[in-house]
């Protein structure tokens, strides 16, 4: 792919006369930026006819720059200044604002200070238009100015990139384009076969699955109500009702990965304690037994639930190798398995 040398454009505005030296160090920082300026320079004498233009010229730039200093400005007929003009169109154009203001316009030489109290006050409410609402940024001398554009506008670039200029040798032809669309059908492709990877596997509606319950056994110790010692203890088995769901909710985490039957023979006695704790209840206070300990769940029913979440598509013999003196077989999830398991474990909003 073709790397683009994209150029910003920054509409320059302020007024001209009084801030003409320190607009000079600001399109001279531009240009080191290898950004374009735009804004006085093309229109010193700005009228009700050039006004059109000068939204125009806004329209094409990418980022606005103000500078205020002493001065308001030129009015235009409606009374405004021509620079507060900009700064609102750029406003309600969205286009991001870096506001360089001076910080000390009192202490400012008299010929670049508003000497007409109406404008004078039109400048103040300028300046606090600008201030509210955003970050701006102060100066009180001409070497503070190239600083403080490079810092503002490199930020502004990294945390909002505009559309920007490049040259038009560098963009791509008609065949580069047609490459990328066919490479981008092609990425589009294979998106769909992983996402159809995922979705419920055909041929496994009639398999016992999801909510339907299956019967497992579970083993204890325990005693009768009566005995006092625990020598006597005798085993139990208690066969208790979960679904498949419950089963797979617990014991997939583990499998991300893989895990044993040894492991998992482990985690199946926990897993039917957490869903049928009720059910053993019931069965000892029916029994009279007390002190139930050692769970243990079965095998035989680890390896029936194994052989059904393999038909299901939900669990693969892992692949990953392990010493030749390691006799356990390992299990991981599918593609399938992975999608059911974030959907069961995942939390909800409430």
């Amino acid at each position: 792919m073709i790397q683009m040398d994209k150029r910003y454009q920054v509409f320059v505005s302020s007024t001209f006369k009084d801030l003409e030296e320190e607009r000079k160090h600001i399109i001279q920082t531009l240009m080191e930026m290898d950004c374009i300026p735009a804004g006085m320079e093309l229109f010193p004498a700005v009228d009700e006819e050039q006004w059109d233009f000068i939204k125009k010229v806004v329209d094409d730039c990418d980022y606005y720059l103000l500078l205020i200093g002493g001065r308001y400005g030129s009015l235009s007929p409606e009374g405004i200044g021509y620079t507060e003009m900009e700064y609102d169109y750029a406003v309600s154009k969205g286009m991001k604002v870096i506001a360089l203001i001076h910080g000390d316009p009192n202490n400012l030489p008299q010929i670049k200070c508003e000497k007409d109290s109406k404008l004078q006050e039109k400048l103040e409410n300028f300046r606090e238009k600008v201030c509210t609402g955003r970050l701006v940024k102060f100066w009180k001398n001409l070497d503070q100015i190239s600083g403080l554009v490079s810092l503002s506008l490199s930020k502004t670039i990294k945390t909002y990139p505009a559309v920007g200029w490049v040259r038009a040798d560098l963009i791509p032809s008609e065949n580069t384009t047609q490459e990328i669309l066919v490479l981008r059908n092609k990425v589009q492709e294979l998106e769909t076969t992983i996402q159809n990877l995922r979705l419920k596997p055909e041929g496994i509606e009639n398999l016992s699955q999801g909510e339907d319950v299956v019967i497992l056994d579970i083993l204890y110790k325990a005693n009768q109500a009566g005995d006092t010692a625990y020598t006597t203890k005798k085993n139990y088995i208690i066969s208790v009702e979960i679904t498949w769901n419950s089963i797979f909710e617990f014991l997939s985490p583990s499998m991300l990965v893989e895990n044993s039957e040894e492991n998992l023979l482990t985690l199946l006695g926990s897993c039917i304690y957490r869903y049928c704790h009720e059910q053993i209840e019931d069965f000892a206070k029916n029994n009279k037994l007390k002190n139930l300990t050692n769970r243990k769940a079965y095998l035989e029913d680890l390896r029936l639930i194994i052989v059904q979440f393999r038909a299901l598509k939900l669990i693969a013999l892992s692949n990953k190798k392990h010493p030749p003196s390691d006799n356990n077989i390992y299990w991981t999830l599918t593609s399938y398995g992975d999608e059911l398991m974030t959907q069961l474990t995942a939390i909800k909003r409430s």
